[in-house]
């Protein structure tokens, strides 16, 4: 049902006598402003409903019903409501603000919801950190109240996610007007990339629906976009503009209504943001990574280099795959446009590895172009890094052999010659030496030592013995040796002389200086080690959520690999939506380490845990977390 102010104000409405605003103030003990605001909207819930309330000026309101029916399922159907909680109260002055031209005052606002002044600006607090969000404001003018403000792009946006939200929520259900118009507007879009073979995903298309539906009410309330067409050409091809303008052409026949130009330009900045890079049809034009893309692929793969000493720069197929997500990305970056990942919660638990990386990687933007991306884009970066570092672990690297052989070299050389031709897949390069020469031998290339005689002196390589005649059995044996990966032994890299509890400190700087003094006493670090942790904090935020954080070096700088963790007191502010209570300061050796991925993802995987960071922050000790690392370990293992 309605809520109780609008029903006790729908009730007092006459169909044959006009009331006066004066009337209904005093039966609902408000005032006359109030209620002129409650019959706005009470008018905006029965347009669509079979009913609607006429106004005359010197003679007040009353209630003319055209559609009894329409209006006798609309009393009941729950179709609004006064809102209860936090949440509600702020989706409710969301729409309020967004969709209203004039100002209103906060006694007015307190009347409407039946709250305190002191409830309603913790509300006001939230909706405006949401409307910051899209450079929309709250404007405050003395005697008059608060109105929204701010570009019609970025206030269509800002509708855009609340509009999500409510359809998340399924609260279009019952709205047939609206599940309609959502259907005529799909249709259109369908019908029009279909003919062009243009790629969308399902969740774009969803949301570029959701935009021409508001692009639609608001032209209808004369709310045009001011978009420079000069502007919009600097990033939209003439294609996608020509789509826009066959999609606008569709829709308008249907609605009755005409697209200007510039709101055909909005349309095609949106397919422009949205576009999908799958694999092009014959006769499609080219897909063009210009040079300040390449650019950019090239210093995302960098900065993963330096910080985690990962090798992907040369990974062809990455660069083309992370170049074609980065042109349309380009596009939302400049517009503000956000696109939500659906798996964004599947993407951190199963991929915690590739999603720390995108995370650093994404540091580039923020030099870039000044802005931080979201979560959901991060987690679309951090799918191609997983496909590049699955396509690394499938191929196993191969490995230098030493032979070891005292029947000469001839013969030495017919044995290299069969483990080559038997294991070619695996061995990149066979050294033979006699047993004499061992201790003349640099190891620092071999991966393991096969002999067909005993070795009794220190080699620092595993040694695999075999006969110089080969049988089954141990051609077996040394396949799997060779097909093996070096175990990590992670709890190494968390000595416990770096791990410290019950820490008090109250700011994200006095926490990470305490840890870059306490890691000095006991290792040898350069110096400007805080300095750079704390570039890197000035990049891009470090923290997890979970009440986690990995600050870090913006640089290898260390000789070795280790993690420092510090457990607070209590939570601390560490970044602008993030509190903190656990912090694991990483620094990386500057030397190649096959196992640094191993490191990467099983630490990453304890980040991106709320069970097991919930835990180690309960108990707090040193014992709690090698438990945490070891269960992480197995289940690695045994996946």
């Amino acid at each position: 049902m309605l809520g109780e102010r609008l029903t006790n104000l729908l009730s007092l409405l006459s169909q044959d006598d006009f009331q006066t605003a004066e009337i209904f103030a005093k039966k609902l003990n408000t005032s006359t402003k109030t209620v002129r605001n409650l019959l706005k909207q009470l008018e905006d819930n029965l347009l669509d409903n079979g009913a609607r309330i006429i106004a005359k000026s010197g003679y007040g309101y009353k209630l003319s019903i055209n559609n009894l029916e329409k209006f006798s399922d609309f009393l009941s159907i729950d179709k609004s409501y006064l809102p209860n909680t936090s949440q509600e109260r702020v989706q409710y002055l969301l729409e309020y603000f967004l969709s209203s031209k004039e100002h209103i005052k906060t006694e007015d606002l307190c009347d409407m919801l039946c709250v305190s002044k002191k409830t309603l600006a913790v509300d006001l607090k939230e909706v405006e950190r949401m409307l910051g969000k899209y450079n929309v404001s709250l404007e405050r003018k003395p005697y008059y109240g608060m109105k929204v403000i701010g570009d019609e792009f970025h206030i269509r946006l800002c509708i855009a996610e609340s509009t999500e939200i409510k359809m998340q929520r399924n609260i279009f259900a019952a709205d047939d007007e609206i599940q309609k118009s959502l259907s005529k507007i799909a249709d259109c879009v369908m019908e029009s990339i279909a003919l062009e073979n243009y790629q969308i995903s399902d969740v774009a298309l969803q949301n570029l629906i959701i935009h021409l539906h508001i692009a639609i009410k608001r032209i209808e309330s004369s709310n045009y976009i001011p978009l420079e067409i000069s502007d919009f050409h600097k990033w939209v091809k003439e294609d996608e503009y020509q789509l826009a303008k066959k999609c606008t052409d569709k829709i308008g026949e249907i609605f009755h209504m005409e697209f200007p130009e510039q709101e055909i330009a909005y349309v095609a900045v949106h397919l422009a943001g949205k576009k999908s890079h799958r694999e092009e049809p014959e006769g499609s034009d080219n897909i063009v990574i210009n040079s300040e893309i390449n650019e950019m692929v090239t210093a995302m793969l960098e900065e993963i280099y330096q910080v985690f000493r990962i090798e992907l720069r040369n990974d062809l197929e990455l660069i083309i795959s992370l170049g074609q997500h980065l042109i349309p990305l380009t596009v939302r970056i400049q517009y503000g446009m956000k696109m939500k990942n659906p798996l964004l919660k599947q993407i951190k638990e199963r991929f915690s590895l590739a999603y720390t990386m995108a995370s650093q990687a994404c540091v580039v933007f923020k030099q870039r172009y000044h802005k931080v991306l979201e979560d959901d884009e991060i987690g679309y970066i951090a799918l191609a890094l997983a496909l590049a570092l699955e396509r690394q672990r499938t191929c196993i690297e191969k490995k230098t052999i030493l032979l070891v052989c005292s029947s000469g070299a001839g013969s030495a050389k017919l044995l290299s010659y069969k483990l080559q031709d038997l294991f070619r897949d695996c061995i990149k390069e066979i050294q033979t030496c006699d047993s004499r020469s061992l201790g003349k031998m640099d190891f620092q290339n071999i991966d393991y030592i096969f002999t067909t005689v005993p070795i009794t002196d220190f080699v620092p390589v595993p040694i695999c013995e075999i006969k110089y005649f080969m049988e089954t059995k141990d051609i077996n044996a040394m396949r799997k040796l060779l097909n093996s990966e070096d175990k990590c032994n992670t709890a190494k890299y968390y000595p416990p002389e770096l791990f410290f509890s019950e820490v008090d400190l109250d700011t994200k700087q006095a926490v990470i200086k305490y840890l870059c003094q306490e890691i000095g006493k006991k290792r040898d670090i350069p110096n400007g080690f805080y300095a750079a942790v704390m570039k890197r904090e000035e990049l891009a935020q470090t923290s997890f959520g979970n009440m986690v954080a990995m600050p870090h070096p913006y640089k290898v700088m260390t000789k070795e690999t280790f993690v420092s963790v510090c457990i607070l007191k209590k939570p601390i502010q560490w970044s602008e939506n993030q509190m903190v209570r656990a912090v694991f300061l990483v620094s990386i050796e500057n030397t190649p380490n096959k196992n640094i991925k191993d490191f990467y993802k099983i630490t990453s995987q304890l980040l991106l845990s709320k069970t097991w960071t919930t835990e180690l922050i309960k108990k707090g000790t040193y014992t709690t977390l090698m438990e945490i690392l070891n269960q992480i370990e197995n289940k690695m293992e045994n996946d």
